[in-house]
């Protein structure tokens, strides 16, 4: 997937959740109008008082269901997303309660498409299924209506169809946001590999110079050392300025073959930059460097550091991130700061993320912990050099 195709994948999303907004807004209004007139139809002038508990009502369940529909509120806000879809439930069964409109109960069926988005199937159907219950209990007391057997499987059929759809689409969306956090591993990785093969490149190039070159120069010198001995004393200054250049060669190869060495190690930084090229919602600033040899380490260091930026995004909605990179002797500091909403109310400081993180770094004696700060997080990630085993 390249860049161009990710900013498709992502208007796309924002168009989807644009899109279910306005359907479910356009069908809440036409719900709403429905049954208000309706009801100001059978009451007169006199219903003014329950009318209005009626619109308060409506209200109330728009308040509850536009955080939800337009995605505001992502999966980690579980309890403040069962809440709202609570609220959401008894406003609908109090209407159809009050006001014994059948047109109302297109409300529940708003109400199954956002379960798949916070809730797995089982409980998601256990939820349709109650309120059908509660529905078809509300129709059979209260309503002086008859059909309500049918009237109660034909709107718990339009749930079902409702909930079924949305699971196709929260799959869909879980879908391609795996696949792009797999190229960025990928990407990732494609990275750190290439400098590997520029590294065993290099490798083998001192290689040669020190084991050819370097050795040939050395027996010159030593030829040259016999020769200044046997020599007439009129060539000796010429056969020392040779032994000179000789060693002085010698020494240039070395130095040539010790800077081939110490450019050996991986860049962290270029590989995480390219990374956040294909995070267009997020600008990076990056301060410090960081070299290693190891290519393991390098690269859970680069997973562990995309997972805390795709964290800051999906679950904080960052749009800034400072990465500092640090190392003291055999001591690597990693700390990612974003300006995002900050720790949720259920908290992240154990979440699969950083528990995938740990296990990433535990041959090495890492360390993550994330704190909040005034505004956004902060992902603090340790790693010890000599800690491999």
């Amino acid at each position: 997937m390249n860049y161009c195709q990710f900013l498709s994948d992502s208007q796309r999303m924002k168009h989807e959740n644009l899109l279910l907004t306005l359907a479910a807004i356009f069908t809440w209004a036409l719900v709403a109008y429905i049954d208000l007139v309706k009801f100001n139809h059978a009451a007169g002038s006199m219903g003014w008082l329950e009318n209005g508990w009626s619109l308060l009502g409506y209200l109330v369940f728009l308040v509850a269901l536009l955080p939800l529909a337009t995605g505001y509120l992502g999966k980690e806000h579980w309890l403040i997303a069962s809440i709202l879809l609570l609220v959401q439930l008894v406003v609908t069964l109090v209407l159809l309660l009050v006001n014994q409109e059948p047109m109302t109960a297109v409300l529940l069926v708003v109400w199954a498409g956002q379960l798949p988005d916070f809730f797995s199937r089982r409980v998601a159907i256990t939820w349709v299924v109650a309120s059908a219950i509660l529905f078809y209990a509300i129709m059979y007391f209260y309503w002086q209506a008859s059909f309500y057997i049918i009237t109660g499987l034909v709107y718990l059929g339009f749930q079902l169809f409702a909930l079924s759809s949305s699971f196709a689409r929260v799959n869909e969306r879980n879908a391609r946001e795996h696949t792009e956090y797999l190229n960025q591993q990928l990407q990732a990785t494609r990275i750190l590999l290439a400098q590997s093969s520029r590294q065993d490149e290099r490798v083998r190039i001192s290689r040669d110079l020190h084991d050819i070159l370097g050795h040939q120069l050395t027996a010159l010198n030593l030829q040259l050392e016999i020769l200044q001995h046997k020599v007439p004393e009129a060539l000796c200054d010429k056969v020392q300025q040779s032994k000179s250049l000789a060693k002085e060669l010698l020494e240039n190869i070395r130095q040539v073959v010790r800077d081939q060495r110490n450019l050996l190690s991986l860049d962290i930084r270029q590989a995480v930059q390219a990374l956040a090229m294909r995070i267009p919602q997020i600008q990076l600033h990056i301060e410090g460097d960081l070299r290693l040899d190891s290519v393991h380490l390098a690269e859970q260091l680069v997973l562990c550091i995309q997972e805390g930026m795709s964290n800051a995004l999906r679950h904080g909605g960052a749009t800034q991130i400072k990465l500092g990179l640090q190392q003291h002797n055999n001591c690597i500091d990693i700390v990612l700061e974003d300006n995002g909403r900050g720790l949720n109310l259920g908290g992240q400081k154990n979440g699969m993320g950083l528990q995938g993180m740990r296990e990433r770094l535990k041959s090495y004696g890492g360390q993550v912990e994330l704190s909040a700060l005034s505004q956004g997080c902060c992902l603090y990630i340790t790693a010890i050099l000599e800690g491999k085993t």
